[in-house]
């Protein structure tokens, strides 16, 4: 790198030699510090000084000193350096992965429950690096991550198709629906429900566009049944409060129920057809350092995540 500026031109390691000269008072002293020989040093002392017309030490036999015009310079020179320093610093810190800012957009159920473990390993001990999470269904993460406002989508399997080959895929785990009913129903006395017993009851399920709305519709169609009747409810707690309320019954992931445990409420698994749900982690090509570390503690959270999902222990 040089500082080019009306027939200037200064390089970085050109400037590291007046600095060091400078320090030491001695064109010995700055010369064992780089490394190299003296004559080189005072080579390269008069070539920047002819470059900027101007001397910019004093030399006598027992010390060397800056000139008015060489401690101006000298502080430009400094800050130059430091700059670089710094920039230098900051490149690799992108190209390590070790710095960075990343964005990931998660079905809401993944963002409370799974990636929370996995921002703890990205950041521990990594002031650089930063995490912006948008907990979205699986249409609007599709959305941010085609307009390039996210690094990472996790999504359902379904939703993630539909990305293309702009992204690449990745399928972090799969688990299968339990019914949610209360602790003293006839349902919650059975080791399994079936969608066709859950049809006739009240069903509680989430708004239309969620990826649980999906398995749901599918799992009644499945059944070649539909609930008796329903009640439609935007978010998870809400549904949770319903079916504790008495409201109904519903049915979630079992890696979303942990997010049902704040209310007193059993789960049994789903049979007649099992439905599973298969979650997925998509990536923009090509990926930035620090977006391809998170990745990796993303799988790794989901790779240490029980197999199946994580029932509560109500559940047989």
């Amino acid at each position: 790198m040089h500082l080019c500026c009306e027939g200037m031109n200064v390089s970085l390691s050109q400037m590291a030699t007046l600095d060091a000269v400078a320090r030491h008072s001695s064109f010995s002293g700055a010369a064992r510090e780089l490394h190299v020989g003296q004559p080189v040093v005072s080579r390269t002392v008069a070539l920047v000084e002819r470059t900027l017309g101007s001397a910019l030490f004093t030399r006598t036999t027992r010390a060397v000193e800056l000139t008015d015009a060489g401690r101006a310079y000298l502080a430009i020179a400094r800050r130059v350096l430091a700059a670089a320093e710094h920039g230098s610093r900051q490149w690799e810190g992108y190209t390590s992965g070790a710095e960075g800012a990343v964005h990931v957009a998660a079905l809401p159920s993944v963002a409370a429950t799974v990636l929370p473990a996995a921002i703890v390993d990205f950041t521990r001990g990594m002031p650089g690096r930063s995490v912006t999470v948008f907990d979205v269904p699986a249409d609007e993460g599709i959305e941010l991550l085609t307009a390039g406002k996210v690094d990472l989508t996790i999504c359902d399997a379904e939703r993630a198709a539909q990305a293309g080959p702009a992204a690449e895929l990745q399928v972090l785990s799969a688990d299968s629906l339990y019914a949610v009913v209360l602790p003293d129903s006839r349902l919650a006395d059975t080791t399994e429900v079936t969608w066709a017993d859950l049809s006739r009851e009240l069903f509680v399920a989430l708004q239309p566009g969620t990826s649980v709305r999906t398995l749901t519709d599918f799992g009644f169609a499945s059944a070649d049944t539909v609930p008796d009747s329903l009640v439609t409810a935007r978010g998870v707690a809400t549904v949770a409060g319903l079916v504790a309320a008495g409201v109904g019954v519903s049915a979630m992931p079992a890696s979303v129920l942990p997010l049902l445990g704040f209310q007193d409420l059993s789960f049994r698994p789903l049979i007649a057809p099992t439905v599973t749900r298969t979650i997925c982690l998509l990536g923009r090509i090509p990926l930035a350092p620090a977006a391809q570390a998170f990745r990796q503690d993303v799988v790794r959270a989901f790779a240490n995540q029980p197999s199946g999902g994580s029932p509560l222990p109500d559940s047989p």
